[in-house]
């Protein structure tokens, strides 16, 4: 048992303690005979879902490319010269050190820092909430909504897409599936490993209309986000 489920099992005790009952262990969840929207877009082909995914973003004042690896270099010089980066936040995640990103950034200029465990959680808020620019991967995109869903834990902080004022998401077009149906089918899958610690639905710019229904973008989260979708 990790401590991560030490914790959660204590927890757990402690509620039926404090419930002034037995702990319930054992529990089933139920089979469904049918499931949700399952059958929404099947027969759509990838391209027809990567086509619906660019289109749902772009409705979302969301800015997308599609490009192999080898125009990475070329286009994330683009983003960063239209969002007039200077300073950044990634994560510390294999796929994006595969990219090379660290290098692509000083390359144009741009001081990266790396997520980092060790540091105590107020200096890891105050880093990322003074850097241009947040860039993650995702886990998966869901072209239904053009939502891109990130799994946090580890070196794959929630900060960095939620503090800075512009945020990033690099992602292979592979990852796509039609909604959320087939979302939750992978998160459920991954339960018996243990969950993250946060998965965040991110669908376009931070917005709100709270205040006589006047849409604003940026004041809960980056106000400006742009998805680089890579060829397989």
């Amino acid at each position: 048992m990790t401590v991560n489920q030490s914790n959660q099992e204590e927890f757990l005790s402690n509620i039926a303690t404090r419930l002034g009952r037995e702990r319930r262990t054992g529990v089933k969840p139920p089979i469904w005979n049918n499931k949700p929207y399952l059958h929404l877009y099947e027969g759509k082909t990838n391209e027809e879902l990567i086509e619906q995914f660019i289109d749902n973003l772009q409705l979302l004042n969301t800015n997308v490319d599609r490009i192999t690896r080898q125009e990475l270099d070329i286009t994330l010089s683009r983003v960063l010269k239209d969002f007039e980066v200077k300073s950044a936040i990634s994560w510390d995640d294999p796929f994006l050190h595969e990219l090379g990103l660290t290098s692509l950034l000083s390359k144009n200029s741009v001081e990266n820092s790396i997520w980092d465990n060790s540091l105590n959680e107020e200096d890891r808020k105050q880093l990322s909430a003074k850097v241009d620019l947040g860039i993650t991967c995702a886990d998966l995109g869901l072209a239904e909504t053009g939502t891109v869903v990130l799994m946090n834990g580890g070196g794959r902080g929630r900060m960095v897409s939620l503090l800075p004022p512009f945020y990033l998401c690099i992602m292979p077009e592979s990852r796509i599936v039609p909604r959320l149906t087939q979302a939750m089918e992978l998160i459920h899958s991954k339960v018996p490993n243990g969950l993250p610690s946060c998965i965040n639905f991110i669908t376009g710019p931070s917005r709100t209309a709270d205040i006589e229904m006047d849409l604003a973008l940026g004041v809960h989260g980056p106000g400006k986000v742009h998805v680089i979708l890579l060829r397989e």
